[in-house]
């Protein structure tokens, strides 16, 4: 059993990696491409059923230094849990 009382109350994160937000990391660089609100590119893509050529969209943020990725499909003229399945 772990001593809750010895882990330190950081902003934990998961997804592929484990990402700890401390008083010391400063700044946290979030990928916003990936939000069909915020994008037009990766609306179309995604409204298009471009499912390859959004994720293109996805790994550039990463490969351009994105810790986070914002990802929303929340739009009117979407269905998002269908997108995202």
């Amino acid at each position: 059993m772990t001593d809750t009382a010895a882990i330190k109350p950081y902003l934990r994160l998961s997804g592929l990696e484990p990402l700890v937000v401390r008083p010391e990391s400063n700044f946290i660089n979030v990928g916003e491409r990936t939000n069909v609100t915020g994008s037009k590119k990766f609306a179309r893509l995604i409204k298009e059923n471009k499912y390859e050529e959004a994720l293109s969209v996805a790994r550039q943020q990463v490969e351009s230094g994105a810790q986070i990725l914002d990802v929303n499909m929340d739009d009117a003229l979407l269905d998002g849990v269908q997108a995202m399945s």
